[in-house]
């Protein structure tokens, strides 16, 4: 007997086929919403980069935070955040130039301690 992947009573991934359309349609708006804000947050680490490597060493500041609240950092996560960056210059900087940020780097960061 051939059994699809909804109907097996076994766990899958895979949704059972009358939820595909509205789950594919979720997962679409839920990408571009995701993908839209991401964008978003990697433009504002591009075109505040100095001031933001200041606001770093410093501990905080306008720039940073905007970052932030664009990527909706909870604020009980960016004590944790701002250490990641400040400690993990290796990570964080453009290795050419340790003055710079690796933005896409510095960016993933902020997408993953927000939601």
């Amino acid at each position: 007997m051939l059994g699809f992947a909804g109907c097996s009573g076994e766990a899958s991934h895979i949704p059972p086929l009358w939820q595909l359309p509205g789950a594919a349609v979720s997962s679409a708006i839920g990408n571009a919403a995701y993908d839209a804000r991401r964008g978003e947050v990697k433009r504002l680490v591009t075109l505040h980069e100095q001031a933001m490597v200041a606001e770093i060493g410093a501990g905080g500041g306008p720039h940073l935070m905007a970052a932030m609240d664009t990527a909706r950092v909870p604020g009980e996560r960016r004590a944790a955040l701002l250490s990641e960056l400040w400690g993990n210059p290796q990570i964080y900087r453009h290795p050419d130039n340790r003055d710079r940020l690796d933005i896409e780097a510095v960016t993933v960061a902020l997408m993953v301690y927000g939601n």
